[in-house]
């Protein structure tokens, strides 16, 4: 620590614009001051770059240290010894420096995961007084000691930000150019993850990192099918590894529907299949052609080198956004999570400081650490995230009046999804819509483009599988850029 403080005072050697520089890295990297001189050290560094917008010189930072106590006293000693070691130090710059602070974080964070460790393990054991909320709580057993380490793991996979938060926009003319050129050269980088419908995918090119996508349906009418659809084009067509969490439907009913949802690829019609029955294959009813096909969709599904990863957690208990970040952060290290879907929103726990007797404050809580998870995922990479929401019946009632367009106000208690979403898209059904197969999809709010015109979109209720929709029944599909179209009144 003595070498970080001898490279932000100005003891000679250290331009002031790098002695500068140096103290935004420490003061944004979150370390923590294991000896009490250093925190003294630091705090008056602080307080004097505060109050004068430059680093204070060793002389200074000695004579405020003895002058404590009055003309008299002999000032702070044990500081004024520690000063002594800073200054004896090496120093520091740019990226040597940088990475000086990246080593003593990663080696604060080991000593705190060991510590965690430990404190879980003593729980699980023995058990142990907590103090949480300005209360002491007593934590006993397996359950308590893993939702112990669970609840206090997060800090430690939160890597110091690379992402740029903050500068003067007239400075930054040539990094303008530089970000044009790659959008202009490279398409697959700047554009984020498509639906695969057309209508939606021409307008908002994917969804993307720090981005949160709020799709509202009322109960029973494709918000699920259309994460799952949304999900299955990706790891399948568009080589994006996933990770869904669901707070509402078991494990199995999810995979389930990806495997019947599967066996509707155009490829399979190609060879004269048609989609299985989502209920044939929930009940055990296909029939022996039936279940030849189905074992070779499994098989494909699995073994397909083509395909990417698709991880879903169903798990038992109450989770907030930040066990659910947790986990992607920690899914992440495996696997590079291009799209997290949050099923649904609505059954998202407040955390702690955001409970509430009023549901909709805590509802809206949640939105707001959504979007913040989306930003703030990976060092500050950000990730795109999907979040379910649930329309209410007076919101259903009323889109049915206005042939299925949703307003904002249909959000059940979700004020704050006007505010924090990036994009809020709707789909809708009623018995007509059923009847044909299809359902209207519109758009509430798209913050960074245009809102996308209603569509109609093809929907093949017995497997779940939503595409877009031929024009008139012709074969001719719209120009965009589906997975794949399907015309079923040619069928």
């Amino acid at each position: 620590m003595k070498r970080l403080l001898r490279s932000i005072i100005d003891f000679g050697g250290i331009t002031p614009e790098n002695l500068v520089q140096n103290f935004q890295k420490v003061n944004t990297a979150g370390l923590q001051w294991i000896q009490p001189p250093d925190q003294r050290i630091f705090d008056f560094v602080r307080e004097y770059f505060q109050r004068h917008l430059e680093m204070p010189s060793g002389l200074t930072v000695r004579d405020h240290f003895s002058s404590m106590g009055g003309p008299s006293s002999e000032g702070d000693i044990e500081t004024i010894e520690r000063l002594k070691d800073v200054a004896a130090a090496a120093s520091y710059i740019r990226t040597n420096f940088a990475q000086l602070v990246t080593n003593l974080i990663d080696d604060q964070q080991k000593a705190r995961a060991v510590a965690l460790l430990k404190e879980a393990s003593d729980i699980i054991v023995r058990g142990v007084e907590i103090r949480e909320n300005g209360e002491k709580v007593r934590k006993q057993g397996v359950e308590a000691g893993i939702q112990h380490l669970l609840g206090r793991a997060l800090s430690l996979v939160e890597p110091q930000t690379t992402a740029r938060t903050k500068g003067d926009f007239r400075l930054d003319g040539m990094d303008v150019w530089n970000e044009y050129q790659e959008a202009k050269s490279n398409k697959d980088k700047v554009w984020g993850r498509l639906t695969g419908l057309n209508e939606i995918d021409k307008v908002c090119h994917g969804i993307k990192r720090g981005e949160l996508w709020v799709h509202a349906a009322f109960a029973a009418e494709l918000k699920t099918s259309f994460a799952l659809n949304w999900c299955y084009n990706l790891v399948t067509r568009y080589r994006t590894n996933v990770l869904y969490v669901s707070l509402e439907v078991p494990y199995q009913q999810l995979r389930r529907q990806i495997y019947v949802i599967h066996s509707a690829n155009t490829k399979w019609r190609r060879q004269g299949h048609r989609p299985l029955d989502y209920r044939k294959v929930r009940d055990g009813d296909l029939s022996p052609d039936e279940e030849l096909f189905f074992q070779k969709v499994i098989d494909d599904f699995c073994n397909n080198p083509e395909y990417c990863h698709f991880d879903a957690r169903t798990p038992a208990r109450d989770l907030t956004i930040d066990d659910i970040r947790l986990d992607a952060e920690l899914t992440h290290k495996q696997i590079d999570v291009g799209l997290l879907v949050i099923d649904h929103g609505g059954l998202v726990e407040a955390r702690k400081k955001k409970q509430n007797r009023d549901y909709t404050i805590e509802l809206n809580s949640v939105l707001r650490d959504a979007k913040k998870l989306a930003l703030q995922f990976n060092s500050g990479q950000g990730v795109p995230v999907l979040m379910l929401f649930q329309i209410n019946r007076q919101g259903k009632e009323e889109a049915t009046k206005n042939q299925g367009r949703y307003k904002m106000s249909a959000l059940s208690y979700a004020n704050e999804a006007e505010r924090s979403a990036d994009t809020v898209t709707t789909t809708f059904l009623d018995e007509e819509h059923r009847r044909n197969g299809t359902t209207l999809f519109c758009n509430l709010k798209n913050r960074d483009n245009p809102l996308f015109e209603p569509f109609v979109a093809s929907v093949d209720l017995s497997c779940r599988r939503i595409m877009n929709r031929t024009i008139y029944g012709s074969g001719v599909v719209a120009p965009g850029m589906a997975v794949e179209e399907f015309d079923y009144a040619n069928v």
